[in-house]
């Protein structure tokens, strides 16, 4: 079997991965509301989103070696972050403030506008955008790819550099070091214990929650450079193969399911986020001259601009559900997060799928 030109599976992955996103954010304890212990366990099996996007997004960035690293490099790099991260930044606090003074909750716009740094630098204008930050924190771990690569063993040396930076993350958050998306901070007992106020203090979170960032992407970019070594190294027609598509998803469901109970917490991480990946690569032979790839393209192509956009769509959703079936809105439930999450997801990635036609708002999405 030849290697697929596109990987379509890994469009489908990423809309997986977006709908995975607006379920999660679609009902839990931060409600104020009831919550179904159904729901619960239902919502922990769609946490892989975040670390998917990140193996992919890895994967992707070293898989032609050696990397031409210069200035437009990073330009092309940063800009495809920054650009939606600034746009969406002030987006989401525009429309929050909006709607705040609209239903008399001044409050909260002060709330919101406490922290400026967070908002600026961390994602804090919406509970979705750290993503962005987090991802061009990652992206500089791309100067160290040649490096690698050029070594006469890079599978024996990127293998041993897997293994330690998977153990570091796995310190990381065993030592509730990592960065916390409610306060955003990292390291927070270094800052607890830090005299430095005032800029001092400002650069010293900085630091911090960029180092717990890169810490967190290191295993997801050894990995994904070891992913790619290896299938440039060796003829893997087996990855191809209908039996290893089959099996992939079944080691994919297992550790997604019960991985948690037993695997430490990195290992759990990476390993859903991985495996949904070469799934991905596996299963794209399979679409080929397939009827459905065109919609399964679209949606790849739109599930980025779907996890920027869906906190609007899902808030207008929610006015319409009080509406319409007020009875869901008196608890977390498994129907109440069906309900929100399809519709949330159906209508995002339409209005997206509208938006990228158009060439200024697809710079955005």
């Amino acid at each position: 079997m030849n290697k697929p030109s596109r990987f379509v599976g890994i469009d489908l992955c990423r809309g997986l991965a977006a709908f995975a996103v607006i379920l999660v954010h679609s009902g839990d304890e931060t409600w104020g509301i009831p919550i179904t212990e159904q729901a619960r366990q239902f919502r922990y099996l769609f946490y892989f989103a975040v670390p998917f996007f990140l193996a992919a997004s890895f994967y992707f960035s070293t898989k032609k070696s050696p990397l031409n690293i210069a200035i437009s490099f990073w330009q092309k790099k940063m800009q495809r972050i920054l650009v939606p991260y600034l746009f969406w930044s002030l987006f989401y606090l525009i429309f929050k403030s909006i709607v705040f003074f609209m239903s008399d909750r001044t409050s909260e716009i002060q709330k919101l506008l406490s922290d400026p740094l967070a908002i600026i630098l961390f994602g804090g204008a919406s509970y979705h955008l750290y993503f962005l930050p987090l991802l061009a924190s990652g992206t500089l771990l791309l100067c160290l790819a040649n490096y690698f690569t050029q070594k006469q063993n890079p599978l024996a040396l990127l293998s041993l550099f897997s293994v330690l930076s998977i153990v570091v993350y796995q310190l990381l958050l065993a030592s509730n070091n990592s960065f916390d998306l409610g306060t955003y901070t990292a390291f927070d007992r270094v800052l607890d214990s830090t005299t430095a106020t005032g800029w001092n203090y400002s650069i010293l979170r900085i630091f911090l929650v960029n180092l717990a960032w890169i810490l967190r992407c290191l295993p997801y970019f050894f990995i994904a450079m070891l992913i790619n070594q290896f299938l440039l190294q060796n003829n893997c027609k087996w990855l191809y193969k209908q039996q290893t598509a089959v099996l992939l998803f079944l080691v994919f469901l297992s550790v997604d399911i019960m991985g948690k109970n037993f695997i430490p917490s990195a290992v759990n991480e990476i390993a859903i986020a991985f495996l949904l990946l070469l799934w991905g690569i596996s299963i794209s032979h399979y679409f080929k001259d397939n009827k459905y790839n065109a919609v399964i393209t679209n949606l790849g192509s739109c599930s980025f601009g779907i996890y920027l956009i869906h906190p609007l769509i899902k808030s207008v959703i929610e006015i319409v559900i009080i509406k319409l079936i007020p009875q869901l809105t008196q608890s977390v439930s498994l129907t109440s997060m069906l309900v929100y999450s399809v519709s949330s997801f159906l209508i995002s990635w339409i209005l997206v799928a509208l938006l990228l036609k158009n060439k200024v708002f697809s710079q955005y999405m």
